[in-house]
């Protein structure tokens, strides 16, 4: 697939999580290439404080993405994702390395899909495995704490694949870092948050919905929707909130429902933004003037009294409506 005088593209998904950005390191090393001849591409920044610590600590290149830059690129490869999720913005793809479930087929050459492993990391393990590729310290490293960020400790989706990757990458991964990686430090901000959706947390049939309003980073959405699904009689968590020009909405679920959080997400809102993710935890990024060409509105109290309706109604269809939706999506 990929000459040895190829320049090759690496693109991930919008704000990229661990398992995108070792997996990119991943192929990398499995081509042989360096950072000049394979640079690694995104559409938009990493935000999370884990994420950004793991860019800092093991010296991760992320190069801003545009259609006419990967145009110039002999090669595109994905990892971690896959071309339908990126519309227009890219028409093609030659390699495509994946584990995530629910997108439409694609026609790049080179595709290896497994949507039953827990990770991207694990599938890039086998292969420098098998291609017989040393794998320093660094990159072991950024493999382990993708395995573990995917299957959130071993705990989601897990394999015997995921395991084996696991226990092979551990010895030879850098421990003190990973710690570093772990507990990046929170803002005031996030108490000042929280005290604010505390006063109008409810829980109606199990779901807990709240619009946080403007937030200064998208991992403050997240970490609430966490700490909400802990309460008592939760079982669903909607959390959104104004990061910049886009309303982010991060679902949660404890795994218990044959109901998708990925399949939710991308049937409410797959037709005015980005939206996906795995069965307990899935994210919406719509753009705000979408969100007010189809709501007519972006007040907060709307939006958050929107998103309890839309909600609602969306996780009371039975899971065969669910699964129906997913199918149809599949076969178009």
């Amino acid at each position: 697939m990929v000459g040895e005088g190829d320049r090759v593209a690496i693109v991930l998904q919008d704000d990229p999580d661990p398992d995108a950005m070792a997996s990119a390191m991943a192929l990398r090393t499995l081509l042989g290439r360096n950072k000049l001849t394979t640079p690694i591409f995104s559409f938009t920044p990493v935000t999370r404080p884990e994420n950004r610590t793991m860019v800092h600590l093991l010296e991760i290149e992320i190069t801003p993405a545009s259609t006419e830059a990967l145009a110039a690129f002999d090669k595109v490869a994905m990892v971690d994702v896959q071309p339908p999720y990126f519309g227009d913005k890219l028409p093609r793809a030659d390699i495509v390395i994946d584990h995530h479930p629910g997108y439409a087929p694609s026609n790049a050459p080179f595709q290896d899909i497994r949507t039953r492993y827990g990770s991207t990391a694990t599938i890039m393990t086998e292969y420098l495995i098998c291609a017989e590729e040393r794998i320093s310290e660094r990159l072991a490293t950024a493999l382990l704490y993708g395995v573990r960020s995917d299957t959130v400790l071993l705990k989601r989706r897990v394999t015997d694949d995921d395991l084996l990757a696991f226990t092979h990458l551990y010895p030879l991964a850098n421990v003190n870092l990973l710690r570093h990686i772990d507990r990046p430090e929170l803002p005031l901000t996030f108490a000042k948050v929280l005290s604010r959706a505390m006063s109008r947390l409810e829980v109606n049939n199990g779901l807990v919905v709240l619009n946080l309003g403007k937030v200064a980073r998208d991992d403050l959405i997240v970490q609430m929707a966490d700490f909400c699904l802990q309460f008592e009689g939760v079982e669903w968590v909607a959390v959104a909130g104004k990061l910049g020009s886009n309303l982010v909405i991060a679902l949660r679920n404890h795994a218990t429902t044959r109901v998708s959080a990925g399949e939710t997400v991308r049937h409410i809102f797959g037709d005015i933004g980005s939206a996906g993710g795995h069965r307990d935890m899935a994210k919406a990024v719509i753009p705000l003037r979408a969100w007010r060409a189809r709501e007519g509105t972006t007040r907060d109290r709307a939006i958050e009294g929107r998103l309890r309706q839309l909600f609602t109604v969306e996780l009371a269809s039975s899971p065969e409506e669910t699964e129906s939706r997913a199918l149809q999506r599949g076969s178009e």
